[in-house]
C-alpha cells in the first residue's frame, strides 16, 4: 500500500463524507441531550423526533431546489474542504439549539421541535459555512474548477 495512495482516499473519504459526518455528530448529540436533560421514557419521542428531523430536511430540499425543479449544484472541490473543515461552527450551533430547546421546552414537545430544529439549522449553518470558504477561494484568486475544466460558464481553462 502506498503513502500516496492512502492520502487520496483520505481526501476522497473527507471529501464524500464531511457534511453528512458533521450532521451525524449533530443529531446524536441532539438526542442525547434530549435523552439526558428531558424526563421522558418510550418509543413515541424519538418517532416524534425521527420524523420531524426528516420533515425538516425534505422542507430545506424542496425549497433549495424549487419545488424539486432545480437540481441542487455540487461546490468545487477547494470549497467543499474549506467548508467542511469549518464544521465546527455548524455543529456546536445546532448542538446548542438543541441543548436549548431540551433545557426551556422540555418534556415530549422538545423532542420533535429538536429534531426540526437541528434538522434545519445544520444544513444552514454548513451552507454558510461553505459561503464563508468560497468566498475565501475567491478571494485568494483561484480559479472554480469550471473555469479550470472549461466547463459552462467557465470559459477557456488553464491551458487553453
Amino acid at each position: 500500500m502506498n503513502v500516496r495512495h492512502v492520502k487520496k482516499g483520505l481526501r476522497a473519504s473527507l471529501r464524500n463524507n464531511g457534511q453528512a459526518y458533521g450532521f451525524s455528530v449533530s443529531i446524536t448529540a441532539a438526542m442525547a441531550l434530549l435523552n439526558s436533560r428531558t424526563d421522558v421514557t418510550g418509543a413515541a419521542p424519538v418517532v416524534y423526533f425521527a420524523l420531524a428531523s426528516a420533515a425538516a430536511f425534505s422542507l430545506l430540499e424542496a425549497v433549495a431546489s424549487h419545488g424539486f425543479r432545480t437540481p441542487l449544484d455540487e461546490e468545487p472541490r477547494a470549497t467543499t474542504a474549506l467548508g467542511i473543515s469549518l464544521s465546527l461552527a455548524s455543529v456546536g450551533t445546532s448542538t446548542c439549539l438543541a441543548w436549548l430547546v431540551a433545557d426551556t421546552v422540555g418534556g415530549v414537545p422538545a423532542w420533535p421541535l429538536t429534531g426540526f430544529l437541528v434538522a434545519t439549522a445544520y444544513p444552514l449553518a454548513a451552507g454558510v459555512e461553505l459561503a464563508v470558504a468560497e468566498r475565501a477561494r475567491e478571494k485568494s484568486g483561484q480559479e472554480s474548477e469550471k473555469q479550470q475544466e472549461g466547463g459552462p460558464g467557465g470559459g477557456e481553462g488553464r491551458d487553453g
